[in-house]
């Protein structure tokens, strides 16, 4: 019985033994699991890059360049901010500055769809990689470039465009006139919405584009251009919808319609307005049913997503060529799942 017990107590100890050195190895593993990840997303600490971007008091663009640092520095990156206020050729010198510096890598918002690509094949030579931010430059630059990081700027005229056509018909007209008021057409992101509200139009011919005219993102000159353009039609019956290419630019249009004591909302012969680039007071406006629909466009999320493929790109990982954001089209049905996200 005895040498049974002492069998038994020994089988006990080693098989204890045996566990705890299990025990040890498994440890080993899962810390060496643990460590590789960590190593591996390691290599973005210290490394130097420039945002470029173009009007840093448009609150979508400040927003964007904010939270786009916040992320890259939580990553251990020092970020070193240029505005360039849509000035093609001071974004270039900021470019060959960045080159002559030495930063790791360059994040564009371009100024200008044309003039900026120059200054990046002169990063390319350098063998600094670029990544495209918001908006790409013009169609065969794409060997200047590592990546787009944004939103399908077609698919969000295309999407403001059928909000137009649905509310023109809910109003009861068959036809109509629309005035397009853009963000500023030299970077390319304009005319890519204005190409996407063209094809949207297609459906129904009797609604006729009757200008486009160039807003630059900026609020009083955007209201400017609507008052003239309410002015110019008012002889003829006046316009049946405006598209402000950003919220803020409709919410001018908006004020303007009003200073000119012309009727706003989607009711039969008021005047429709629709936006896109969510803001606040878009959001305000859409719940007191001034402004039709907006389009989701959310700089917290381009910021940060801009700065993860940054990081991406840093660790080694392979990007595709264009990493898209998803877009929603806003309206009274939906306003509330966006209050939060598109204020800023």
């Amino acid at each position: 019985m005895v040498n049974t017990v002492s069998q038994l107590t020994s089988g006990t100890r080693a098989a204890g033994r045996q566990h705890h050195l299990f025990g040890i190895v498994a440890a080993l593993l899962v810390g060496l699991a643990i460590a590789w990840p960590v190593h591996a997303q390691d290599k973005s600490k210290g490394k130097r890059v420039a945002m470029l971007q173009t009007l840093a008091t448009h609150p979508y663009v400040a927003t964007t360049t904010n939270s786009f640092k916040a992320r890259a520095e939580r990553y251990g990156m020092e970020v070193t901010v240029f505005t360039a206020i849509f000035d093609a050729a001071l974004q270039a010198q900021q470019m060959d500055d960045a080159i002559a510096r030495k930063f790791d890598l360059i994040a564009v918002m371009a100024a200008h769809e044309s003039a900026v690509v120059p200054a990046m094949a002169r990063a390319k030579a350098a063998g600094i990689p670029v990544i495209m931010v918001n908006n790409t430059p013009k169609a065969g630059a794409e060997e200047f470039y590592v990546t787009f990081v944004g939103q399908d700027q077609v698919a969000m005229g295309r999407a403001t465009g059928e909000s137009v056509l649905k509310a023109l018909k809910a109003s009861g007209r068959d036809g109509g006139r629309v005035a397009l008021i853009t963000g500023a057409l030299q970077q390319g992101l304009g005319p890519h919405r204005v190409a996407g509200f063209r094809e949207a139009m297609k459906a129904n011919p009797k609604v006729q584009i009757v200008a486009v005219e160039d807003g630059k993102w900026q609020t009083a000159l955007s209201e400017k251009i609507a008052g003239q353009l309410y002015a110019r039609y008012a002889a003829s019956g006046g316009l049946d919808a405006v598209y402000g290419m950003a919220d803020n630019q409709a919410i001018a249009a908006i004020r303007a319609a009003e200073a000119a004591g012309i009727s706003v909302g989607s009711k039969p012969k008021q005047l429709i307005v629709v936006g896109s680039n969510c803001l606040k007071e878009g959001i305000d406006a859409i719940k007191s049913e001034k402004l039709h629909s907006s389009v989701t466009q959310i700089p917290t999320d381009l910021g940060v997503k801009t700065a993860d493929t940054v990081n991406d790109y840093f660790n080694g990982k392979k990007l595709p060529k264009q990493v898209l954001l998803p877009t929603e089209l806003i309206t009274k049905a939906n306003v509330a799942r966006w209050a939060q996200k598109c204020s800023y």
